[in-house]
């Protein structure tokens, strides 16, 4: 008898485990698919998942578990393959938002009296003025000469963290420090810094880099963009990443441009490149389901002539949802790389990732507490955010 619990006992709980692990594995599973041609594709999943796709015109197929039980629908989508020149060189970005931030609240005395009117009227840090008194606003000086011009009355049209927009009085007073009309409110109406360019497309020009948003350094929320430029960059120095402090390649923006920048998405920086395309090597562009785990190069500049390299990596984990900028974990086994730089660091964001002779991806962030490892993005996912921008 004592058998027989014991055996049901197993059973159950080798039931419940296969039931956890099935449903890691239907949230790790995309919910769209671009293929190049029908078959069937294997998904690195916690449980081994395939999609079997015969229908050359179907726009949905089922993902199997065990390639027997359906678990979940996925959108099918067909596009050529793609080639790239991939850069994994350091450039530097201008940039000017559509609109100006607020990137801080802060009171001020008006006839003796601690106020804010910005945080009266309910505006918060975050937050995107794009017209005062119906005038558009794109820089710091046309928001504070409407301020002036306002004589008290301002009718503000913002655009919130979650892109809803909105309208909101409010109305300036004078500052008793310099008997100025003031808001409460500090505004900012650019972005500059240093990042990694990861491909050049040499069929369009388009241009895609860092793999993620750039984002303010105060609210860090992401700049809206109006326009802006890359231009070349030059290393300084370096500062290594250890446990708790992520390092970081300091540099200087040079007057070389490159091209112009036209969408700021999460996904990386994009535009067009208009500096001379030399006849460089061009990788094919792999689709997420074809990254492994296991190993692979990154190319990056971190010494100081300016040149790429490629250097040792592995690809730790693959995941095909949440995040769009954080598809995989990779950590740097490279003794070179990591004597130069402990590992991944600022500014090299955006270097491109090669497994077995394909662009897999480039990484997007560094974990601060072990400087070897990080984030990266699917190489098919920034394409897809450049073309849909």
């Amino acid at each position: 008898m004592c058998r027989k619990k014991r055996a049901l006992m197993l059973f159950l709980t080798l039931i419940a485990g296969l039931a956890v692990s099935a449903m890691i594995t239907v949230r790790q599973l995309p919910d769209e698919l671009v293929i190049h041609h029908s078959g069937s594709t294997q998904l690195k999943t916690f449980l081994p998942v395939s999609v079997e796709i015969n229908d050359s015109y179907s726009d949905s197929a089922k993902a199997k578990l065990f390639g027997m039980v359906g678990v979940k629908d996925v959108g099918i989508r067909r596009e050529e393959p793609k080639k790239v020149i991939l850069a994994g060189t350091l450039f530097g970005l201008r940039m000017y938002s559509d609109g100006v931030m607020v990137v801080g609240l802060s009171d001020f005395e008006s006839n003796g009296k601690k106020v804010n009117p910005a945080k009266d009227s309910g505006i918060s840090r975050g937050e995107i003025i794009r017209s005062a008194n119906g005038r558009k606003i794109f820089s710091n000086e046309a928001f504070a000469k409407a301020v002036t011009e306002s004589k008290g009355a301002l009718t503000l049209e913002l655009i919130g963290k979650g892109g809803q927009s909105r309208s909101v009085k409010l109305t300036p007073v004078n500052s008793d420090s310099d008997g100025c009309l003031r808001t409460g409110m500090w505004v900012r109406d650019s972005a500059a810094g240093i990042g990694t360019l990861t491909y050049v497309d040499p069929a369009t020009g388009n241009f895609g880099g860092l793999g993620h948003g750039i984002c303010d350094a105060d609210t860090h929320e992401i700049v809206p963009l109006h326009d802006g430029e890359i231009v070349s960059a030059q290393i300084s120095s370096i500062r290594r990443g250890v446990r708790g402090y992520a390092g970081e390649i300091r540099g200087y923006l040079t007057e070389d441009e490159l091209g112009t920048l036209e969408s700021n998405t999460l996904c990386g920086a994009f535009g067009k490149y208009s500096s001379e395309l030399h006849k460089q090597k061009q990788y094919d562009v792999a689709l997420k389901q074809e990254v492994r785990q296991g190993k692979a190069k990154i190319l990056c500049t971190v010494t100081s002539d300016g040149q790429p390299r490629l250097y040792d990596i592995v690809i730790e984990r693959i995941n095909y949802s949440g995040d769009p900028a954080k598809n995989m974990i990779i950590t740097v086994t490279d003794e070179k790389l990591l004597a130069e730089t402990g590992g991944i660091i600022q500014g090299m964001s955006g270097s491109p990732l090669i497994q077995n002779g394909k662009f897999v991806g480039a990484v997007t962030h560094v974990f601060v507490n072990d400087p070897t490892s990080g984030y990266a993005i699917f190489a098919e996912n920034m394409l897809c955010h450049q073309n849909d921008r």
